[in-house]
């Protein structure tokens, strides 16, 4: 039996495109779609392949939310496109549902082998047969509206009560034509409840509960408070938004915050978010901000994130910083929503001091991850009662996570102008400063001696002129930063070959940022009159273009030379 996992934008629709070589009778394919509401996503029905062109259908009674790694994203993003699992996947993305397809699985291949080693003739053994009955025979005798594997029932009382309805023969009426077919269900069944005796008898197999939650080691930790470490002229939330390399990070990044040698007076994450195939793990994962089961190192594990913010609760005096870094490469807002009710801005507190000898100091380890939550519940209720409390999903065992809002705790996010960026102007304007970053101002002549410099500080100015007599009064999505115009080093580019060349790039990505925002029909008569204008600048004439042209006639060629030409169809 594989898995399969298959997105689907309409919960009606359930046609999916497989790789025919590979999938086979009994495969089950998971279908989800986007949570709206919670964000993320839900799987909310599987299907189970009966035959080469059929399945059968099995709506779940409670929706499942699930994390999805971009690795496997991008491939299951286009509608109906179903990607086959390996195992360590569908346990990551299932997590503890897999595990008992897993174990259903084990338990069949357990049971084949009871019955290959039974006292049995050989005539007499049947497995193929005794597992059909006990898969879908019975289940169907059971209850045929919803029938149930007997491999994925483990109560033993529920067992003999099936046994029991068999042995009346009321659920074998159907059947009782054929008194051997009868005979040997009920046969089965009776192998099969004390095959899970003596199971159970030498403790296996072990459910996901059992085998994943042995020990669970605390991450959290006593910092020391150092009142010269703190963080200056920041909100709590802040994010700042512009154009690419016009420095939005740079007073975000830890060495401008805080003085490294005090790295043990303060706690510091960055996440950069690189997105893209090729970079699927790095970014915000839902495993940063949930509780989920690791399948390769096989434990629950809380993300860095979450870990972050809880160690800010119980360091209340200590600044804890998460920076996003190029956050407009995925959908912060969706990724963020179990946490938007927390962060209101009227809901952060001060955490007064906390008592070093509870338990959630005092204790390493837990005999599992649910100990664990209880502890920190607790820590919770008794520290912070006047403070608003919100609970997060555990989706491992069940048992939420209490959090709050401590004021000692900073989400600090750079991101360029994209649709994400939008996102998070619409759900997080009354929760954090949202500004723009200002790329004119980013501009210092010091040192322009060749007066490169000025000619690109007067290109942008240009263009912020003319994008207001247009109407556009949102300039900084349109014009660039100095960081365009220097070298790793943070020199300014000083080779005049590469000065030209940066100036032809710096029109591209003025018509770049038009065709973002839809003023594809702009582009030519923008470029047209930056070329214009810039004329009073001797740097651009001696090195860009001189030309004696007017206002309303477009010279198509040159704007074609610079990359600031757009086909007018």
């Amino acid at each position: 039996m594989s898995i399969w996992l298959c997105k689907k934008n309409s919960v009606d629709d359930e046609e999916c495109n497989f790789d025919t070589e590979k999938i086979d009778i009994d495969d089950e394919v998971f279908i989800y779609h986007d949570d709206e509401i919670e964000g993320g996503f839900k799987v909310f029905k599987k299907l189970i392949i009966t035959s080469d062109s059929s399945y059968k259908t099995i709506t779940l009674d409670k929706p499942i939310k699930i994390d999805i790694p971009y690795s496997i994203f991008y491939k299951t993003k286009i509608d109906g496109n179903a990607v086959l699992l390996s195992s360590d996947e569908a346990l990551f993305v299932l997590g503890e549902n897999f595990a008992i397809e897993k174990e259903k699985k084990e338990l069949k291949e357990l049971f084949a082998d009871y019955i290959k080693n039974s006292h049995l003739s050989e005539n007499s053994k049947k497995i193929t047969t005794r597992i059909n009955y006990l898969e879908k025979i019975v289940p169907e005798l059971i209850d045929s509206t919803n029938p149930e594997s007997i491999f994925s029932i483990t109560d033993i009382d529920k067992l003999y009560e099936i046994k029991r309805r068999l042995s009346s023969g009321g659920d074998l009426s159907e059947v009782n034509n054929s008194p051997k077919f009868a005979g040997q269900i009920l046969q089965t069944m009776k192998m099969y409840l004390e095959f899970i005796e003596e199971l159970q008898k030498e403790d296996k197999p072990k459910t996901l509960e059992q085998s994943t939650d042995n020990v669970f080691k605390t991450f959290l930790n006593k910092i020391e408070y150092n009142k010269e470490v703190k963080v200056n002229n920041f909100k709590n939330i802040e994010f700042i938004i512009g154009q690419p390399n016009t420095g939005k990070s740079y007073n975000f990044e830890e060495s401008q915050i805080f003085d490294i040698k005090q790295k043990e007076h303060y706690k510091y994450l960055k996440i950069p978010v690189s997105g893209g195939i090729g970079n699927e793990y790095k970014g915000l994962q839902n495993t940063d901000l949930a509780i989920t089961y690791d399948p390769i190192k096989k434990e629950v594990k809380f993300g860095e994130f979450l870990q972050v913010l809880m160690s800010a609760i119980v360091n209340p005096k200590v600044p804890h910083v998460i920076f996003l870094d190029d956050f407009h490469n995925q959908d912060i807002s969706s990724l963020l929503s179990e946490y938007t009710p927390l962060f209101k801005s009227q809901q952060m507190r001060d955490i007064d001091e906390v008592d070093e000898s509870h338990i959630i100091f005092t204790v390493t380890e837990y005999t599992n991850s649910d100990d664990f939550i209880k502890a920190w519940n607790e820590f919770i209720e008794r520290h912070c009662k006047s403070i608003p409390v919100v609970p997060i999903t555990n989706r491992i065992s069940g048992e939420s996570l209490k959090l709050v809002f401590p004021s000692n705790f900073y989400l600090l996010g750079a991101a360029n102008f994209n649709e994400n960026t939008l996102n998070i102007f619409a759900d997080w304007e009354d929760r954090a400063r949202i500004t723009y970053k200002d790329p004119i101002e980013t501009f210092t002549l010091e040192n322009d001696e060749s007066g490169f410099v000025e000619c690109c500080k007067e290109l942008n100015t240009n263009l912020r002129d003319i994008l207001e007599k247009n109407k556009i009064y949102d300039y900084e999505k349109y014009c660039f930063g100095m960081w365009k115009i220097v070298e790793a080093d943070g020199r300014v580019i000083n080779n005049p070959l590469k000065q030209k060349e940066t100036v032809r790039f710096l029109f591209g990505m003025i018509k770049n940022a038009l065709r973002f925002n839809n003023k594809n029909s702009s582009i030519n008569s923008i470029g047209w009159e930056l070329f214009i204008n810039m004329q009073s600048n001797d740097w651009f004439k001696a090195n860009i273009k001189t030309i004696d042209g007017i206002l309303d006639n477009i010279d198509y060629k040159i704007l074609h030379e610079y990359n600031i030409y757009e086909d007018e169809i």
